[in-house]
């Protein structure tokens, strides 16, 4: 963690780094542990539908914004927990911004998961997001001491609290 503050939180998640992230969204609900092929920062600002993930290349140099629209963090034993809400933005550096997964949100609309309504919701965070962009964030030349070593999951991190 690179900082914790009231306001927002930033996460540099190194190349090699695992994580937890619930899959099945139409079926049983398991996790499933991912590693990262390229180092990702994350800011949260408090109060914001949405975090924004600066991707890296191999070197470390940016490759672009991914703006991550999801429900708030909520803080946990462990560290925190947050939903993801389907829409995102991807920004890649020189280019226009693109919406993607529109047709998982809508196939979760068809299938129930997700109301018209709270879709409504989404699309409405991601037009604002577009409309007001939260990127470039200041973070762009930021990068990790040497020798940072790869962050761990604690023991539990899959169950609920």
């Amino acid at each position: 963690m690179i900082e914790d503050g009231p306001h927002r939180t930033v996460l540099w998640l190194p190349p090699g780094s695992t994580y937890g992230i619930g899959t099945d969204l139409f079926g049983d609900w398991a996790y499933e542990l991912r590693t990262l092929a390229r180092g990702q920062l994350h800011i949260t600002r408090r109060g914001d539908p949405y975090s924004v993930f600066l991707f890296t290349h191999g070197d470390g140099s940016l490759r672009g914004w991914y703006v991550n629209i999801e429900r708030a963090h909520r803080r946990t034993a462990l560290g925190f927990d947050y939903e993801d809400e389907l829409l995102d933005v991807w920004v890649a550096l020189g280019a226009e911004p693109e919406l993607l997964d529109e047709d998982e949100l809508s196939e979760a609309v068809g299938r129930g998961f997700v109301t018209a309504e709270r879709a409504a919701e989404i699309r409405a965070v991601a037009d604002y997001v577009l409309e007001r962009p939260p990127w470039p964030t200041g973070w762009e030349d930021w990068r990790p001491e040497p020798g940072w070593q790869l962050p761990q999951l604690p023991p539990g991190w899959e169950k609920p609290d």
